[in-house]
């Protein structure tokens, strides 16, 4: 009886450091979920600030695109401003160009109807 004091004895001592070893096991697994569990958390802040500042940039995008379409209806609408300033400048100078002959075509009845009565005067 007294072996087997011993043997219960030395089995009850390697149960108790088997538990022993157990709980420390356990007690680092459950240390590394704890961080496995932080670094999953920061993971999400980071991919959450990530959607915040692409929504923004989609929000600029849109802003940019916005700006650009007034831009180009601007521009378009002064393209179509310079056409009928050319157009009006072309009628201008148009318009010039016959008061010119008329002024020309005065001169010349003025010098005619001069010349005539000069003739006549003589006669």
């Amino acid at each position: 009886m007294a072996g087997m004091f011993g043997f219960w004895s030395r089995h009850k001592a390697n149960l108790t450091a088997a538990r022993a070893g157990r709980d420390e096991l356990l007690r680092q697994r459950d240390i590394a979920i704890g961080e496995r569990n932080e670094l999953l958390r920061q993971r999400d802040i980071a991919i959450g600030e990530r959607n915040e500042l692409m929504r923004q940039r989609d929000i600029a995008l849109g802003e940019r695109n916005e700006f650009l379409d007034q831009r180009n209806k601007a521009l378009n609408e002064r393209e179509a401003f310079l056409r009928q300033r050319d157009v009006a400048l072309g009628e201008a100078n148009e318009f010039r160009r016959q008061r010119d002959l008329l002024r020309m075509q005065n001169e010349q009845l003025k010098r005619g109807e001069a010349e005539t009565n000069e003739r006549e005067d003589r006669r």
